[in-house]
């Protein structure tokens, strides 16, 4: 008799709140350290067979990932287990110890995985949120690694374990090692780990005293920038000449970051190549920040910072003294601007005013006359503008998707 195959399926639990960052990208697609959940189980567990987002980014995810043989809420033929994994869980270590009928459970009772027979799985993929009322019989246990990410404020919080760990995982395959050139200053007992096509270019500072650093496929740190680690460069982006990151960030694909960064998560695709601070912040994708722009990530009281995270939900407190915010995806920030500490900067705003609100809307076009709503067609010329310049464009279900979301959000900016 053949031995049925295991599936693994990623889930949204539609808990985890990231306010704009989840406009277009499902909790499994959010970086959460330098690995989205997607890109860890493909690692540890070596396949992902179906995910399940939220219902309004189904069609999102099957354009970018049906392609892939994933199947889009729709588990694949077959029997056997399914181990379900939930899209915020930052460590998949308790899935080498999992046995059938076990679940794993974070501390406000929230299923982070589990490996149950399919009928049971099908139940509880149907409203995972409430999965204790479909599943009485299971070997149930608090998770031993990882964590639940709840919150932007709350990814910070684990960067200092979820960094390393990641980098950990992604250097464990393929030829990395320390290859920077003559000429790079490099101290520091942690790993420097460099795929064979990165480079440290003459004249950069790496320092791995608190953390390793790891630089992808691609990745590029050019003369004169100071890396402290832990950091991950991920592939083909690149760290301008005289930049200084601090530990604790993630610069993802195909970004360039200069000036001042610290505790920022990039997801991909954004530029910050001038200088400006930006610190404990999470950046979406296709962003752009302007010369001399800088955000505030600590309050001149030293008091906890508050923030809103959406337009209809109210202010509540990060229990951090250090927190940037978030900018959503395709924001475009322009050139000395003074981002308050906490803020919130909403998909597809253009802020080209010296002190925007703290909250800004998504789609807001802000400039010294007047805010009003980015015209859907001007936003979508600029977004292929920016998409071009990498060879990309669009796909239609991710059109439609920023067209609802400028539907349901665009009439909400004058009355900010």
């Amino acid at each position: 008799m053949t031995e049925q195959t295991t599936q693994v399926v990623l889930f949204d639990d539609g808990l985890s709140r990231f306010g704009p960052l989840s406009d277009l990208r499902a909790s499994f697609e959010q970086r959460l350290g330098a690995l989205t959940c997607l890109e860890r189980a493909r690692i540890v567990l070596g396949r992902v067979d179906a995910i399940y987002p939220l219902e309004h980014l189904q069609a999102v995810c099957t354009e970018r990932h049906g392609a892939s043989g994933i199947g889009v809420s729709k588990l694949p033929a077959g029997g056997g287990d399914v181990i379900l994994i939930n899209g915020t869980l930052d460590s998949l270590e308790d899935a080498a110890t999992l046995g059938s009928s076990a679940v794993r459970t974070a501390g406000d009772g929230r299923l982070a995985i589990a490996r149950l027979p399919r009928r049971d799985a099908e139940r509880i993929l149907e409203c995972p949120a409430q999965w204790e009322r479909t599943l009485s019989t299971a070997q149930r246990a608090p998770l031993a690694h990882g964590h639940l990410v709840g919150t932007p404020w709350d990814l910070l919080n684990r960067l200092e374990r979820s960094l390393p760990a990641d980098i950990a995982l992604l250097s464990r395959s393929g030829e990395w090692g320390d290859r920077s050139t003559t000429g790079v200053y490099r101290f520091g007992h942690h790993a420097l780990f460099m795929d064979p096509t990165a480079k440290v270019l003459p004249g950069a500072v790496i320092d791995t005293t608190d953390g390793p650093v790891l630089l992808a496929a691609g990745a590029v740190i050019r003369p004169g920038a100071v890396v402290t680690g832990p950091v991950a460069v991920l592939d083909h982006a690149t760290i301008i000449d005289r930049a200084q990151v601090k530990a604790r960030s993630v610069i993802g694909p195909w970004s360039k970051m200069g000036g001042e960064i610290g505790s920022v998560v990039v997801q991909g695709y954004s530029n910050k190549a001038h200088d400006g601070h930006l610190g404990d912040a999470i950046v979406g994708e296709w962003v752009n920040i302007g010369a001399g722009t800088c955000n505030s990530n600590l309050l001149n009281t030293y008091s906890e910072v508050s923030t809103r995270l959406d337009a209809a939900g109210n202010t509540e407190r990060t229990g951090r003294a250090f927190y940037g915010g978030v900018i959503g995806d395709h924001a475009k920030v322009a050139i000395l601007v003074a981002l308050n500490t906490g803020s919130t900067v909403g998909t597809g705003a253009m802020i080209a005013v010296a002190r925007p609100p703290t909250f800004v809307h998504r789609f807001a076009w802000m400039t010294p006359e007047r805010t009003q709503s980015y015209r859907f067609g001007r936003f979508e010329e600029t977004l292929r503008a920016a998409m071009q310049r990498r060879g990309l464009s669009p796909g239609i279900a991710y059109l439609a998707r920023l067209r609802d979301l400028h539907a349901a959000h665009g009439s909400s900016v004058t009355g900010a």
